[in-house]
């Protein structure tokens, strides 16, 4: 059981978090662009590339996923580079922590979902690839989820959409080219949901204040 002086940090921490939820979006917009864009990009490069590709290579547990992984973690690290950047350029801006409590306990909502989905990811390593966007997509929109105590609605909104977009992929697979190819699943979902979230919290953000203060 913590303490009442515990209980009570966590609860201005977590007030802070949702003061500064419309800051955030503010970072997270751009954020969504970076990565949407470069989703789509090297979706649509991939695919094409796999084209060229003997279909047995693309097809081979090892190989494909191999390709696969590595190519889309290079695209989540520019985008969390990316995240970051705008995140210790705000606090800076601010003359706050970059390492502040609110982040502390942001990441530790995103940190069970991230990880379970990194190992998920792991066993699945040697496996075809097709598999690979549902796992993803169904732990993302956990891990967005989970920020929904304190983060702007449309964090969570994106969850949802992902989540059920996971699901409708999976009954799915199969039936359609862009469910089939995991390039262009991942293009469509990871590029195609952060653009729509970009142009519909720009506009919002365009117009707020300096005051504040984010994660």
């Amino acid at each position: 059981m913590p303490t009442r002086s515990e209980a009570e940090e966590h609860l201005r921490i977590i007030r802070s978090l949702m003061e500064k939820a419309t800051i955030y979006r503010a970072i997270s917009a751009p954020t969504a662009l970076i990565g949407g864009l470069c989703s789509i990009v090297f979706g649509l490069s991939l695919h094409s590339y796999w084209r060229s590709l003997p279909r047995s290579t693309v097809l081979d547990g090892e190989t494909g996923s191999w390709l696969f992984m590595c190519g889309w973690l290079g695209v989540l690290a520019v985008t969390c580079a990316a995240n970051t950047w705008f995140l210790w350029r705000d606090a800076r801006r601010r003359g706050e922590p970059f390492i502040s409590a609110g982040m502390k306990q942001a990441l530790k909502c995103l940190a069970p979902p991230m990880l379970v989905g990194g190992f998920v990811t792991f066993l699945l390593r040697e496996r075809t690839p097709f598999f690979l966007p549902l796992v993803w997509m169904i732990f993302y929109s956990l891990a967005l989820l989970a920020t929904a105590p304190f983060a702007p609605r449309s964090i969570p909104r994106l969850g949802w959409v992902f989540l059920l977009a996971g699901f409708v992929a999976f009954f799915l697979r199969g039936e359609t080219a862009v469910v089939t190819d995991p390039n262009l699943l991942m293009a469509a979902t990871f590029g195609g949901f952060h653009l729509l979230y970009a142009a519909f919290t720009w506009p919002r953000t365009a117009s707020q204040s300096d005051s504040g203060s984010t994660l």
